[in-house]
């Protein structure tokens, strides 16, 4: 079996924003709450928007899964998203998730975008996600035996901008799982209007 999933990468520009933001994040827990919260950040390399996760797939399936991805993809055009704001995963009350979010544009396109995805792949037999789709970045997970609140620490970063990233392919990767943390390796990429 292939652990897959189909992701938007970000600009570099972009993703070096936000691992400085990580870095400045990582701090103010550690000088707020010390030992008391433990956050494991994503690498930046790993940082992305998952629009659809295949989990274990059958190899037989991915030349199918690939095939409808370019399909998609070909009469599509390239978009831009802005990454802005941070929240947090069920909420910053208790946050085990920490994201950074979309600009309200870039957030309707990449629904409808994952729409697609998930209809085309369901085609193929690939079940279909049961909770709302949400656009985000992943920054980091939190680790607690009782979450504190993130409220407070993070207010000044409700509508920060991260810059704008100009979309222009989608791709999908195999996740390989290690003791190291996850390695995403690239199967294809898929060029938005390719002809």
């Amino acid at each position: 079996m292939r652990r897959l999933f189909v992701a938007i990468e970000l600009s570099i520009a972009v993703v070096e924003r936000l691992a400085l933001f990580q870095a400045e994040l990582e701090r103010r827990i550690d000088e707020t709450f010390g030992d008391e919260v433990r956050l494991r950040l994503v690498d930046a390399p790993n940082i992305h928007i998952t629009l659809k996760f295949l989990g274990d797939t059958d190899p037989a399936l991915v030349p199918m899964i690939q095939e409808a991805l370019a399909g998609l993809c070909e009469p599509l055009f390239p978009f831009e998203v802005e990454c802005r704001g941070v929240g947090g995963f069920p909420d910053l009350s208790r946050p085990r998730i920490l994201w950074a979010g979309l600009d309200e544009k870039g957030t309707e396109v990449l629904e409808l975008l994952q729409r697609t995805v998930e209809r085309d792949l369901h085609e193929l037999g690939i079940e279909k996600e049961r909770r709302p789709f949400y656009p985000h970045v992943t920054l980091g997970r939190t680790k607690s035996r009782r979450l504190p609140s993130l409220e407070e620490l993070l207010q000044d970063y409700e509508q920060v901008s991260f810059g704008e990233s100009f979309i222009k392919e989608m791709v999908l990767f195999e996740s390989h799982l290690s003791h190291e943390g996850p390695r995403y390796e690239v199967v294809e990429r898929y060029f938005l209007g390719r002809s």
